[in-house]
């Protein structure tokens, strides 16, 4: 009696493999610690604070970027810990009584006052937008 050897794999049951889609739950636990342990770093970093703005430097900045649709980085006049936060990238969308409306980069809409903003300046469009510049 001679024995009949079947290979049979899943291209030949008719499975349709889904490539990506598959291992978009899957991700190794040590890779999910490297990355917090790389954000850890990130905000234990020596925040140097920027030079003290007027109201009205902030005011026409803060204007400039809403009639221009451009981002803007601001450093809050906040300490934690003895320490500045970092500085926080976001869109001008107006301002509804004391309080400025911006848009941050994960599309969240925060409100805060003017007299919390140290310092801003104008961001460079192509980071908002991820984009690199070819040469």
């Amino acid at each position: 009696m001679v024995e009949e050897v079947r290979i049979l794999n899943p291209d030949k049951l008719g499975y349709k493999d889904r490539g990506k889609m598959k291992w978009l739950g899957m991700m190794l636990s040590d890779h999910t610690e490297a990355l917090k342990k790389i954000k850890a770093e990130e905000q234990q970093q020596d925040i140097q604070p920027k030079a003290e703005m007027t109201i009205e430097e902030i005011s026409a900045i803060l204007y400039e970027a809403y009639l221009t649709k451009s981002p803007v980085s601001i450093q809050a006049n906040v300490l934690r810990n003895g320490q500045f936060y970092p500085d926080v990238h976001c869109l001008v969308l107006g301002y509804l009584g004391e309080k400025i409306i911006l848009q941050l980069k994960d599309e969240r809409i925060k409100r805060i006052e003017i007299t919390l903003i140290r310092h801003i300046e104008m961001y460079n469009k192509l980071k908002w937008h991820n984009k690199r510049i070819t040469a």
